[in-house]
């Protein structure tokens, strides 16, 4: 009988300590190894070439020499319209589009045909300023479509360009399959700066600029200075920390 009083005695104790707040606290170690901060984009894919046939003056569409969907060669005849002119393809391409009819009299200016080549395609993402600071060319880019996620292409920064009040990112890419087409979305991870060995803490433990960290058995506040990032660790830049220091996380430390 007196054991069980003991028993009960010793784990009252134990759970009125844990209500109480005086729970040690369990902390976390830095740790090295490799990190890349990337910046995440929503982009499109387009052609490298893209040819709408329009006239300067009234003209009627005597004959279409082409449908849509034809693959044209370079200088094969498209269009005749009703003075006898004859319009050829300036590359080799896909017809996409014939809007109007034979017979038809089009006003100056309106698209006749759209010639595209659907075989030299580039990325293209519009990303905010903070981003396009640190996107540079040459940068590799890891890219993905939706329809379909286990198969992740390369591509490698072509441009940063200023655009009507925008950061426009393009991108050069090789293999995408045939069934890729200009108009698609694409989602794009630039890797804008990678490090192999670097000294790295989980994001939660940074809270405005600080750390807190054991030192002389005492939570002291220290300011530090953090570098590369992801979406799970930070780089430490200073100060030193070692690999055997204790650092708590800031909710961690309010319980």
């Amino acid at each position: 009988m007196r054991f069980s009083k003991t028993i009960f005695f010793v784990f009252l104790n134990l759970s009125l300590l844990t209500l109480s707040g005086c729970a040690p606290k369990r902390g976390i170690k830095a740790k090295k190894g490799p990190i890349t901060e990337s910046i995440y984009a929503i982009g499109i894919v387009k052609s490298e070439r893209s040819y709408e046939l329009k006239l300067g003056v009234v003209s009627g569409i005597k004959n279409y020499f082409v449908k849509e969907g034809d693959n044209v060669k370079l200088s094969q005849q498209l269009f005749i319209n009703d003075s006898g002119t004859i319009f050829k393809a300036p590359f080799a391409g896909v017809v996409t589009h014939l809007p109007y009819s034979i017979g038809e009299t089009i006003a100056p200016g309106q698209s006749l045909l759209t010639l595209v080549d659907l075989k030299k395609l580039y990325l293209e993402a519009s990303v905010e300023q903070q981003g396009a600071l640190k996107v540079k060319k040459g940068q590799s880019v890891q890219i993905s479509f939706e329809s379909f996620r286990s198969k992740s292409f390369v591509g490698v920064v072509r441009n940063v360009l200023p655009r009507n009040l925008e950061f426009v990112v393009q991108v050069d890419v090789e293999g995408l399959p045939e069934n890729i087409l200009p108009g698609m979305n694409v989602d794009m991870s630039i890797e804008v700066m990678k490090k192999d060995q670097a000294l790295l803490l989980p994001i939660a433990a940074v809270s405005n600029g600080h750390i807190l960290m054991k030192k002389n058995k005492n939570t002291e506040k220290i300011p530090v200075v953090v570098g590369v990032s992801d979406s799970e660790y930070v780089e430490i830049l200073s100060p030193e920390i070692s690999l055997e220091d204790e650092i708590y996380l800031p909710n961690e430390n309010k319980k």
